[in-house]
């Protein structure tokens, strides 16, 4: 009979042993190094979990376990050890393997901040946000206004328009559709299109946006005019723009030097002055 209780309690003991060597415990502890600040020895545990549960179809609580290791082993590779080609590598299995899900979704933001911000490529980023803008996701206005943004700085004006247009046109009483609006002059003012820009400028104004978005247009109206030597209406829109703009030092500066330009810009003498001009 004493046996018994001791055959109980080395199988207890087992299946101790065996819960904490399972791959969410080794998750942890791979967590617990990324804590502690070694980021080497947390992607080495991440690995090691990853190549035990591979890449077939797995049950509900080894499948999260498994989209956590390749999460986290981007994340790492990208925010502590530098490694961005690993990152992307990383998140692109998780794009395959949680296909149309919130998991992909989440990764190829991932994936496209990192062409854009590590390897400067809009381009590349574009793919990835346009996928996450065409869904379903409370997040796709936001990511159609950053595919708008990357053609903006890839100085493609009209196809800038466009996509702000979409975002306008699918969601109009979102918050991002005056972003929008505000991207769309943009794209016009920088290709030099000064009455569409400021056709642009002006519908913003009057769509009534947060007061940031209607000092950012009177700036950009401001700036035509001031562009085109109109310095009085640049200074009156400037001044309109001052006590709403997120950085009225800016302002300060934009008036100073255009009061300066008016100032250089006017004739030493006034036309009929004869005194002035025997001095």
């Amino acid at each position: 009979m004493s046996r018994r209780p001791t055959a109980l309690a080395a199988a207890a003991a087992l299946a101790l042993a065996l819960a904490c060597s399972s791959p969410a415990s080794r998750l942890e502890e791979a967590n617990g190094r990324r804590h502690a600040g070694d980021a080497k020895g947390a992607l080495a545990g991440y690995k090691g979990v990853l190549a035990e549960l591979g890449d077939a179809p797995l049950p509900a609580d080894e499948a999260a376990v498994r989209w956590k290791a390749l999460k986290f082993a981007g994340d790492v590779s990208y925010l502590e050890l530098g490694d961005y080609t690993g990152a992307i590598s990383y998140y692109r299995r998780i794009v395959a393997l949680y296909p149309g899900g919130k998991e992909a979704r989440e990764a190829r933001v991932q994936i496209g901040d990192i062409y854009r911000e590590r390897f400067r490529d809009p381009l590349a980023a574009i793919a990835q946000y346009a996928d996450v803008a065409a869904s379903d996701a409370p997040e796709a206005p936001r990511y159609q206004l950053e595919v708008a943004r990357a053609y903006l700085e890839l100085g493609n004006w009209s196809q800038a328009r466009t996509e702000a247009r979409i975002l306008r046109e699918k969601w109009p009483d979102h918050a991002l559709a005056d972003e929008a609006q505000l991207l769309a002059a943009q794209a016009w003012s920088l290709e030099k299109r000064d009455d569409s820009a400021l056709s642009a400028f002006q519908a913003l104004i009057d769509r009534r946006p947060r007061p940031e978005l209607v000092a950012r247009a009177l700036e950009g109206q401001a700036l035509i005019h001031a562009q085109a030597g109109r310095f009085d209406r640049a200074l009156e829109l400037y001044a309109q723009a001052l006590p709403i703009h997120p950085n009225p030092d800016a302002i300060r500066t934009n008036i100073e030097a255009v009061t300066g330009r008016r100032a250089r810009a006017r004739p030493a003498t006034l036309p009929g002055d004869r005194a002035a001009a025997f001095r």
